[in-house]
């Protein structure tokens, strides 16, 4: 039996498959009849985790009737999103033991199918909940802008942050750089810091690896704290959103 859904912009999967390819080496995709579609991904190192939601009432079609677990090979289905091109709508479909991604634009569908993983081979991947005192919201271009700018100068990215900033900062051997983004010059849209102050560090490569998922977010809730691990969460078109949890810098 083949089952079918299908979503209006092949972008947002292409980023984020293309971007989680780089550090992560399985995903699993669960599809429920009630809730929609869930692809969660955890790195080896469990430094940083992926999960990525559509809302059943956000597909175009949505042909599913029991729910599925689907275990594939992120480099794999990564050189798929690749060939995805502008105004592409993308469908899955997906029989016991393969998965299919068809691009379709202007009425031409492009069809590309590979084997699934063995459910055994995926990485046992947590439910988080965390409790962190500070949240800033901001667009997706204003969080691309400041890791862009700051990425090459060094290994780690500190996070800080008070009521009224949001503060990026790279430091290295040859020289440190910052973004600050405030509520004054407008570049964030609101700040909560219940822990004004706080500071933290992570690997500078867990965001860099991210920017292009986070480009194409029309929102960008950022969460931190000292000591524990950041949270980003993206919105998408039509309900989708991406959550991001990473792990910080031990010193």
């Amino acid at each position: 039996m083949c089952v079918k859904v299908t979503f209006a912009d092949a972008r947002i999967w292409r980023y984020i498959i293309a971007s989680a390819s780089k550090f992560i080496e399985t995903a699993v995709i669960k599809i429920s009849p009630d809730e929609g579609l869930s692809l969660k991904a955890l790195d080896p190192s469990r430094t940083a985790l992926i999960a990525f939601t559509i809302p059943k009432e956000s597909f175009d079609e949505f042909d599913v009737d029991d729910e599925s677990t689907l275990v594939i090979d992120l480099e794999d289905v990564g050189k798929i999103m690749k060939t995805a091109e502008r105004d592409d709508r993308i469908s899955i479909e997906w029989t016991e033991s393969s998965i299919s991604f068809v691009f379709e634009r202007r009425g031409v569908p492009r069809r590309f199918m590979i084997p699934l993983r063995a459910e055994g081979e995926a990485e046992s991947i947590p439910e988080l909940s965390l409790e962190l005192n500070n949240e800033y919201v901001t667009s997706g271009t204003v969080i691309y802008d400041a890791i862009n700018s700051i990425e090459d100068v060094g290994e780690t990215l500190w996070i800080s942050g008070d009521e009224n900033a949001l503060k990026l900062r790279s430091i290295s051997d040859l020289g440190e750089a910052e973004v600050e983004l405030s509520l004054e010059r407008g570049t964030l849209e609101s700040a909560k810091a219940e822990s004004p102050g706080f500071s933290v560090s992570f690997g500078m490569e867990y965001f860099s690896y991210l920017k292009q998922p986070i480009k194409l977010s029309d929102k960008v809730i950022l969460r931190a704290d000292s000591d524990m691990p950041a949270h980003l969460e993206l919105s998408y078109m039509q309900g989708a959103k991406l959550s991001y949890y990473v792990a910080p810098r031990s010193e």
